[in-house]
């Protein structure tokens, strides 16, 4: 079972990794030169500064292997980050992080950008398809919204 908490920069590294290690479920090409701009916001040093800014807020799922799962929200209702480690998918890992950050961020209305692969996940939390995909910069995202009418 794992068990959540606030991120802190000595996270960093970890939360890289594990965004990182998922990256061929959200990048059309990752090789492609259109799609640097992006991975350089998933380095370690950008996500510590993320960590320390005050416009997000992180909360990490730890097991007994370290850092499985991580959620970041950017103004209290941006869903900017929700990644479970693979081999700990369909665990509840992300309902239980979901679940932490929404009780804490003081909202009722949330948005995501959400990748094609993990649009059924959000689409399971309670988030609606707002408008059909768009690619950026080599990255495919589906717009959606939780709550708020």
């Amino acid at each position: 079972m794992s068990r959540i908490r606030t991120a802190t920069i000595d996270d960093a590294d970890a939360i890289s990794r594990l965004v990182a290690s998922l990256a061929q479920h959200f990048l059309e090409d990752p090789d492609d030169a259109a799609v640097q701009p992006f991975l350089a916001t998933l380095t370690p040093a950008a996500t510590a500064q993320r960590i320390a800014s005050s416009d997000f807020r992180h909360y990490v799922a730890e097991d007994e292997s370290g850092v499985c799962g991580v959620i970041a929200l950017r103004g209290g209702s941006h869903v900017y980050h929700l990644f479970v480690r693979e081999d700990r998918h369909r665990r509840g890992i992300a309902r239980a992080l979901w679940t932490h950050a929404k009780a804490l961020s003081g909202h009722d209305a949330f948005t995501v950008r959400s990748s094609l692969f993990a649009e059924p996940v959000y689409a399971r939390l309670g988030f609606l398809r707002e408008a059909p995909p768009r690619t950026d910069n080599g990255v495919t995202s589906v717009a959606m919204r939780h709550g708020g009418g």
